[in-house]
């Protein structure tokens, strides 16, 4: 059925507007939404038959009455004591609303994209632009505008409340748009996906509809919001490891995030990093007219506001016939330093813009700063001559990173598991978005997500540039320590 229609779906002695289309399973998340009764124990009935596939709903006429026979999940009692919208001051509902929380509903193994969207929702500049979007009544109607918009009115949604929302619009869009992600599996539900792919999908369709007018970081940018928030610049170098007499090739590139390489001795995010960009790859050699190892180096030119960086944990394992997952324990920081991957140039400025910072922090307590060294010189009568060395320009950021989000997988292979999303709040606390289901947790919580079994294992981690180096908070003490 190529067109939806709305019906009223009668249980427990009330009726719910409900959109019929082609997917039983969307028609089952809606119920689900409505009453709380889950899709298994949903028993959807039509002139007396139950509609048990995709194709029955084809059968459904405009103004046909249906009806459901389930029982709902039992609600938890309230566990704090509500207070009224009117009873509140001014400055109580604005901290109200600065703390809401709210949670995804799970329409079919969505939580790979349920934990991708709580990470994207928490970069101000992104969100503004697709809020502005959504907005915007000239807006031509196309299948990838129509999902940006239905992506504004999600963070709308969540950003209005503290319970969960079913986001059933946007992931309709998104699996009719690109139907790998509404793959189904030997049982006829939907398949788990890749948090990575997701991304990577959500920043080419919103790359594709957010021009600079929308925000960004500079509304008279030539580049599109999400280039603007993610892109940066590499150089990249080919050297022949099988022929001396082949020149070394080097390109500049762009990318929107790093991958953590991980094999046997990887225990650290820098390390497997430094992996990914120094490679051995296998490429035609036109001067030995054959396949030969070649060399790969790159390096950064530029620094992104946000860095996204990817453990690349799946692989391929032909005996299985499967995409397995890599369990290895890696440690990632909660202030990453990138200055050593970036090109000579570039660190240099970084050093400079620190070496200032140190002065700057040194002046504030009183120390003696660092001056810079005068190297003599002769002139051309044999005189001595003072001149200060080459001078370098300082950076306009430190060449640090401050962790913000993290998703994770548990799980041993690509095609099951379970995604969860990690996002700070302030200070040493975090909130943990286990789909609907929202709970606080501690810094210490997200960095033993590093893996080294099945617990939940960092997959994707959000990094935002300090152009500051903050002021460090002490840290709270722990109960009976003096």
């Amino acid at each position: 059925m190529s067109k939806t229609l709305k019906v009223n779906i009668k249980w427990n002695k009330k009726n719910y507007e409900v959109e019929i289309g082609d997917s039983l399973e969307l028609v089952q998340a809606q119920l689900y939404s409505l009453t709380h009764v889950p899709p298994d124990r949903q028993k959807i009935l039509c002139r007396g038959k139950q509609i048990k596939v995709d194709g029955d709903l084809a059968k459904i006429k405009p103004k046909s009455k249906l009806m459901m026979m389930g029982s709902a999940d039992e609600l938890a009692a309230p566990t704090k004591k509500y207070i009224f919208e009117e009873d509140l001051t001014t400055a109580q509902k604005a901290e109200i609303l600065k703390e809401n929380h709210s949670g995804l509903n799970n329409l079919g193994n969505t939580c790979y994209m349920n934990s991708t969207v709580q990470c994207l929702r928490f970069i101000p500049e992104l969100k503004n632009a697709i809020k502005k979007f959504a907005a915007d009544s000239s807006v031509p109607r196309d299948e990838h505008a129509l999902m940006v918009r239905q992506m504004g009115e999600m963070f709308n949604s969540l950003d209005r409340t503290s319970e969960p929302i079913t986001p059933l619009a946007f992931v309709t869009t998104f699996r009719k748009n690109f139907p790998q992600f509404a793959q189904r599996g030997e049982s006829g539900a939907f398949m788990q996906q890749d948090a990575d792919e997701c991304l990577m999908t959500f920043m080419q369709v919103a790359g594709s509809k957010l021009s600079p007018k929308y925000g960004g970081l500079d509304p008279n940018a030539k580049e599109n919001v999400i280039k603007q928030l993610f892109g940066f610049r590499v150089s990249r170098s080919l050297k022949c490891s099988e022929s001396e007499e082949e020149e070394e090739k080097t390109k500049e590139d762009t990318a929107q995030k790093l991958s953590c390489h991980i094999d046997e001795k990887t225990n650290f995010l820098v390390q497997g990093i430094e992996n990914s960009l120094d490679e051995v790859v296998e490429l035609k050699s036109a001067k030995l007219g054959r396949n030969a190892q070649y060399k790969q180096t790159t390096r950064l030119l530029s620094l992104p506001k946000y860095l996204v960086v990817q453990f690349v944990r799946f692989y391929w394992k032909k005996s299985q016939g499967k995409k397995c997952k890599m369990l290895r324990k890696v440690k990632f920081p909660v202030r990453l330093d990138v200055e050593s991957f970036c090109e000579p140039a570039l660190r240099k400025s970084i050093g400079v813009r620190r070496m200032k910072d140190k002065e700057a922090r040194d002046k504030e307590l009183g120390l003696d700063s660092l001056q810079v060294e005068k190297k003599a010189k002769t002139g051309p009568k044999g005189e001595a001559m003072e001149v200060e060395a080459p001078k370098v320009e300082p950076a306009d950021t430190t060449g640090f990173y401050q962790l913000f989000g993290v998703v994770t997988h548990k799980g041993r292979d690509a095609d099951s598991g379970h995604y969860i999303g990690w996002v700070h709040e302030k200070g040493e606390e975090w909130s943990k978005y286990d789909d609907a289901k929202v709970s606080p947790c501690k810094e210490e919580d997200i960095l033993n997500l590093c893996g080294g079994g099945d617990w939940h294992t960092a997959y994707m981690v959000y990094y935002k540039r300090l152009d500051t180096i903050p002021k460090e908070e002490p840290k709270n003490k722990k109960k009976g320590m003096k």
